[in-house]
């Protein structure tokens, strides 16, 4: 998982690498553990898939977190920074 730009001014896109055939849910957590915003939810039939042109500008300048869940396990948060 790679989320680029990061830190981002509203707008970001997440790829996804090697979820081939998983049912996937992307999600953004804040600081506290909260959801804050359903970002995709489907199954992934490829080795590489990118979540384009995101947009958080209406959200709070801080600490976030991608929480990726394939086929009910999560494999992976990353940190995105919102200026």
């Amino acid at each position: 998982v790679s989320i680029y730009p990061n830190p981002s001014n509203g707008i970001a896109i997440i790829r996804l690498n090697n979820l081939a055939n998983k049912e996937v849910k992307v999600k953004l957590i804040n600081i506290l553990g909260k959801e804050i915003m359903h970002l995709y939810s489907g199954e992934i039939v490829s080795n590489y898939y990118e979540i384009n042109d995101i947009d958080f500008s209406q959200l709070e300048t801080g600490i976030y977190f991608v929480k990726v869940v394939a086929d009910g396990d999560i494999i992976m948060t990353d940190k995105l920074i919102l200026k």
